[in-house]
């Protein structure tokens, strides 16, 4: 009878190179002389590539911060750079850490932020406002005003409305002009599938004074409990992340907030987009980026401290996302607190 051969448990799974396992080794040590971590989030079996390991124990912590998300899909990667080597600098290899997210698909976020408006106006906008806002200095995601930043982008060569696109192909024929407009995605589209607050507008939005009072007065728990939401969100000082420092567009969005059942225009806007970015070959995903010396744990255990904020921030984002797209919005619940 056959069998199969076995091999020795001496030999490991995975061959890595000497000069790999010595950075990914001295950057473990950094890792673990930075404080923030402790043998709970140690695998059971550490992998023989240090670096890998010290990814899992990241994503570790990570977890650990956010707790159970309901939306959002955070997801990162390590990698080790040499230090100017080819221009002989001597200098020590650094840690290049990236992130992003996972996309959770399209959810319908329109009846909510109406419903919301309707209670109180300027609400909706203000709740929309704060998602945005958080949303592109931790975990991107697609709203009316970023599609709209998108057909922009992909039809109207980057202006207001499609006028100057038509313009440029069609000069003064009314007919080609009309047969164009009728083609082709219109700001007329938008402004039929958007409310103007949700497109951006210059109306300021609810201090939080009087989110408080809406909070503290709404007989809607679900309303109540979306402003507490927002305060908690807005509560989380996050930095300004500047996008000028990346090449390219930005696709790496971690869902897609649709209008209503009828809204159509942002999946054919995005379809479009994102062919458009990915002929031109001119994009990337991960949404930040954080280069760290292999061998300076005071600077990991600064970044830690800010990707500590990070998780606050996206966890409140993940809590206010789940609650404007969960359950039928188009009817009035109450109860009690």
């Amino acid at each position: 009878m056959l069998t199969l051969p076995s091999l020795d448990a001496r030999i490991p799974h995975k061959l890595v190179p000497q000069t790999s396992r010595r950075r990914g080794a001295a950057f473990a040590r950094t890792l673990l002389r930075a404080g923030v971590v402790d043998a709970a989030l140690l695998p059971a079996r550490p992998s023989a590539d240090h670096l890998r390991t010290c990814q899992s124990v990241l994503e570790g912590w990570v977890l650990r911060e956010l707790g159970g998300l309901r939306m959002l899909r955070p997801y990162f990667a390590m990698h080790l750079r040499d230090g100017d080597a080819d221009a002989g600098s001597g200098q020590q290899p650094s840690c290049v850490v990236e992130w992003g997210g996972e996309s959770f698909g399209v959810r319908m976020v329109g009846p909510a932020l109406e419903s919301l408006e309707r209670h109180r106006p300027r609400l909706g906008m203000t709740v929309l406002r704060a998602l945005e806002r958080c949303a592109w200095r931790t975990l991107p995601i697609y709203t009316p005003a970023v599609v709209m930043e998108c057909a922009s982008d992909t039809y109207w060569y980057g202006e207001f409305d499609e006028e100057a696109a038509i313009e440029e192909a069609c000069g003064d024929d009314a007919a080609e002009r009309e047969s164009m407009r009728e083609s082709m995605v219109t700001r007329a589209m938008f402004n039929a599938t958007f409310p103007a607050w949700a497109l951006g507008s210059r109306t300021r939005s609810l201090g939080r004074r009087t989110l408080r009072q809406l909070a503290e007065a709404a007989d809607d728990r679900r309303i109540g409990d979306v402003i507490e939401c927002v305060l908690r969100l807005l509560a989380v000082d996050l930095p300004d992340y500047d996008w000028s420092m990346r090449e390219g567009r930005f696709v790496g969005f971690s869902g897609v907030l649709a209008w209503g059942p009828k809204d159509e225009l942002t999946t054919r806007v995005l379809d479009d987009y994102e062919q458009m970015v990915g002929e031109s070959g001119d994009y990337f995903e991960p949404c930040g980026e954080e280069t760290i010396g292999a061998g300076d744990h005071a600077a990991l255990a600064g970044w830690f401290d800010r990707l500590r904020t990070w998780c606050a921030g996206v966890k409140a984002l993940d809590e206010l996302t789940f609650r404007l797209t969960d359950g039928d919005w188009t009817t009035q619940k109450r109860g009690s607190r």
